[in-house]
């Protein structure tokens, strides 16, 4: 079943068909991608991603991709990028326009509007109606304020893990510890002792509730962190980098890159003005 349903320069499409696309895209808006069910991979000029069920990921305007292969479901928005900004104006004090990092995410309350949305237009139908059109207008600017306070991005300060406590409360006990030294070098030993359990249970645990490896969400909270210091201080940055956790500037630099596509160096000029 493929679901197509456009509304003011947005654009919703739900599908089961298991289509190749092998051509790169540079598309003006942002694209919102999000598996539910399978996996699907994609491909941009400097990252490869494998969404697995229940994952999402932000493609910003004019990133360069292309999809690899769509195992079963394949849901997509595009957004059109000043319906997005415009839409989170009002609730987030962001000079310019989001920028999403590059990664694969997931998160509860996003996963909970997908399904909400799913579900509304398999009861509308695949032809659509004016009523399915207003309901989108209302869920895409949901949508918009979901990505703002979830999906990270050069406007991030914080992780906010509080929406994950119905999912897996013992994991928040974790994560807040992580917070509280994110500076030290933790082991994957260290965390899974917080719960009293095997590395080997704790990594898979933590992997399937939030999304990704203990140790990428902590690099992730590292990362948010020395932005907050590259924007509101005049600190170095190879200060910033090491009093951050991270172990050394390469290290910090190419996960910047990998995510942005640019360093700090280049992060702290463009959007500290």
């Amino acid at each position: 079943m493929t679901t197509l349903v456009e509304a003011s320069n947005c654009l919703l499409l739900s599908t089961d068909q298991k289509k190749s696309e092998g051509l790169w895209r540079n598309d003006p808006c942002y694209k919102f991608l999000f598996s539910l069910k399978g996996f699907m991979n994609y491909q941009s000029n400097r990252n490869e991603f494998s969404l697995m069920e229940k994952e999402f990921m932000v493609f910003n305007p004019h990133d360069e991709h292309r999809q690899l292969a769509v195992d079963d479901h394949k849901f997509l928005v595009e957004l059109d990028a000043a319906f997005l900004n415009e839409a989170t104006a009002a609730i987030a004090n962001i000079q310019g326009d989001l920028f999403f990092a590059q990664t694969t995410q997931k998160h509860p309350l996003v996963e909970q509007w997908v399904h909400f949305v799913q579900q509304y237009m398999l009861l509308e139908g695949e032809a659509g109606s004016p009523s399915s059109e207003v309901f989108l207008e209302h869920s895409f600017a949901q949508l918009s304020l979901l990505l703002v306070k979830s999906a990270i991005g050069t406007h991030t300060s914080d992780l906010n893990t509080d929406p994950f406590r119905a999912v897996q409360p013992a994991l928040i006990q974790v994560v807040a510890a992580l917070k509280d030294d994110y500076q030290h070098a933790w082991t994957l030993e260290e965390m899974a002792a917080l719960l009293g359990i095997s590395k080997f249970q704790f990594a898979h645990l933590f992997k399937e509730k939030i999304g990704v490896s203990p140790y990428s969400w902590l690099q992730l909270y590292r990362l948010v962190r020395s932005q907050e210091l590259l924007l509101h201080t005049k600190r170095t940055i190879t200060d910033i980098v090491h009093s951050c956790g991270f172990s050394s500037v390469s290290v910090c630099n190419q996960l910047f890159k990998r995510l942005y596509g640019f360093p700090p160096s280049f992060f702290r000029e463009r959007y500290s003005n």
